[in-house]
């Protein structure tokens, strides 16, 4: 082709209204011709600017081809009137027809550039749309898309069709400025494990996302919520081989927000997994047993306490626990607040003890009515069977079912349950640890024997109530905190002081003898005895089993009593008695301490 293009082939060839022959010839032109293809870019960048005129608007098919016969034909010479200028409707029709044919065929992109250096092919008339996101918002949720379309530079939305036939090696450098902002669809699944010896759960959620062919970018934002953005990870669940997760970014300039570049050989929706750290989901054990009126077994009952204070709503969640010491080097929710996700965490504190806070009812005897208030206590309750698995020096608790756990919200969840545990009711008398006052126990272990031994069981706090009468009154006994009780070891509940039960010891003599004398005369060895008296009242319409424990301050000790007594440790006695309900009992004996040179007497 000697001559150059006009400018209505050129418009002709631009939106494919000239025969595949045309088109073909156009094409070759273009890609040896400089001039032209600069005179086809001022052609577009004129036709681009009328789309801020775009309206609708409806021109026959006959209007549009007399325009452009008209419009390369030369212009006759005429002169008439200014107020009578016919070429004012001719020009008003022209850019009527640009107008609809802008509205039919327009696609600029970067698309023209490669038509010059290879042959047009029908479907190169239509350009690729781009990418989107099907499914349901999700407005509270913290994660957004963005999906950006390397091949154009208009966004439409992603059809799910293959439009490009081969991907850029190369990666682009940073999400363009025309990209399309959409939420995730809604999780599919999500599952919590959450740790109760520190203030970290690991989240693991399943998400149907939709890539195009070509690279993706996936925004993911954390605000007002305490995510750990450092421990952040997304892995495809099906196409493996056919998509990588290129890299995550954090913007420097933008807080609380994160971009992951996916380079995807397939188009259409694929399961991804998102999972990272967060903090405030907490759980707490608690504990209600209710002792047998002779309070020879006991009923327990083991409830779960979860609390959710980490901004974000947790839908439908499968729940797992975890029993066990756990070490990390940053505290997940200092990891969260600092201003920047790759900055150290700074010295930010959090009230951790709001967070586990017990809500315990404060000690003190009261009496509930069982059937009324006790059954519409828990009537709210639905039982869940919580499964239990070793994991080492760790055990996990799996909740059964899902629940949904809102933020600033919490939720109790039935544990285990189990009837006639044997126990023993116990009161323990020690000066040196509790002072002039008998403390009461309740003694069972974690075994089959006794009910139980199926799992630890977790630290937690645990109220005893006990039968009041015949009527099914429940009286409260007390409440303690208990440490993590292993399989087939024994506990012991503190009650706290027994009201019913006093001991009062009595020094009834008190003497020295056998000094030894060294050579300067001074005294060198001697012995002290002591002669005591305890009485011992049981006002309660119960027998009770009760230990004393009496310290004596040296290791060089003996001791001469009726009663039958055991060297509790080298400073310690202790003796075992059992009274009969509303009954009292003394305790005689004498104790002999050895002090100074006399102390070897003992030994020899």
């Amino acid at each position: 082709m000697e001559n150059h293009l006009t400018e209505n082939e050129l418009i002709e060839y631009r939106f494919g209204l000239s025969s595949q022959e045309q088109q073909s010839i156009s094409s070759e032109h273009l890609a040896g011709c400089a001039e032209c293809r600069e005179r086809l870019e001022q052609l577009i960048k004129k036709f681009a600017a009328l789309d801020l005129l775009r309206e609708d608007a409806h021109v026959s098919e006959e209007l549009i081809s007399e325009v452009l016969e008209q419009a390369g034909q030369p212009a006759r010479r005429k002169v008439v009137p200014f107020y009578k200028s016919p070429w004012i409707g001719a020009v008003a029709a022209a850019v009527v027809a640009c107008f609809v044919l802008l509205m039919s065929n327009l696609n600029i992109d970067k698309s023209t550039q490669q038509q010059f250096a290879r042959e047009p092919k029908s479907e190169d008339k239509i350009a690729s749309k781009g990418p989107g996101v099907k499914g349901e918002s999700q407005a509270d949720s913290p994660m957004k898309i963005i999906a950006q379309d390397t091949e154009s530079k208009m966004q439409m939305p992603f059809t799910g069709e293959n439009t490009s036939e081969s991907i850029s090696e190369q990666p682009p450098f940073a999400p363009a400025s025309a990209i399309e902002l959409v939420t995730l669809p809604r999780r599919d699944k999500v599952q919590l494990t959450i740790y109760n010896s520190a203030d970290l759960t690991l989240v693991r959620e399943r998400r149907n996302l939709t890539l195009k062919k070509g690279w993706n970018w996936l925004q993911f934002m954390w605000a007002n919520t305490l995510i750990d953005p450092t421990s952040l990870s997304l892995e495809p669940l099906e196409q493996a081989r056919k998509i990588d997760i290129q890299q995550l970014v954090f913007p420097a300039r933008l807080q609380e927000l994160g971009r992951w570049l996916i380079r995807s050989q397939i188009s259409g929706q694929v399961p991804f997994e998102i999972t990272y750290f967060t903090s405030g989901l907490s759980w707490r054990a608690f504990y209600m047993g209710t002792l047998s009126q002779d309070e020879k077994t006991m009923k327990m009952q083991g409830y779960v306490r979860l609390g959710n204070n980490s901004g974000e709503d947790y839908e439908n969640a499968q729940t797992r626990l975890i029993v066990g010491q756990v070490h990390i080097l940053d505290e997940i929710a200092q990891l969260a607040k600092r201003q920047y996700p790759y900055d150290r965490p700074g010295m930010i504190g959090y009230d951790e003890d709001a967070i586990k806070k017990d809500l315990s009812v404060t000690n003190g005897e009261y009496q509930t009515d069982m059937l009324g208030r006790r059954q519409n206590w828990f009537a709210d309750l639905k039982a869940k069977e919580i499964k239990k698995e070793g994991l080492s020096e760790y055990f996990l608790y799996t909740i059964e079912g899902t629940e949904t756990i809102p933020n600033q919200w919490g939720k109790r969840l039935l544990s285990f349950e189990a009837e006639d545990i044997a126990v023993e009711s116990l009161y323990k008398y020690d000066e040196d640890r509790w002072g002039s006052q008998a403390i009461r126990f309740v003694k069972f272990a974690n075994d089959e024997k006794h009910n139980l031994g199926q799992t630890p069981i977790p630290n937690g706090n645990v109220k005893i109530y006990s039968h009041a009468d015949e009527q099914g009154y429940l009286s409260y006994v007390g409440g303690t905190e208990i440490k993590y009780i292993p399989v087939n070891e024994e506990v012991e509940l503190d009650l706290g002081p027994a009201r019913l039960v006093e001991i009062d010891p009595k020094l009834m003599d008190f003497k020295t003898e056998n000094y030894i004398f060294d050579n300067r005369a001074n005294v060198s060895g001697w012995d002290e005895i002591r002669v005591w008296k305890i009485e011992i009242t049981n006002t309660r319409t119960l027998p009770i089993q009760i230990e004393i424990t009496r310290g004596f301050g040296t290791a060089y000790w003996t001791l001469q009593s009726e009663t039958l007594y055991e060297k509790y440790d080298a400073t310690h006695a202790r003796f075992k008695l059992e009274l009969e309900p509303r009954s009292k009992q003394t305790l005689e004996y004498a104790v002999r301490t050895y002090h100074g040179t006399r102390e070897e007497s003992l030994t020899e």
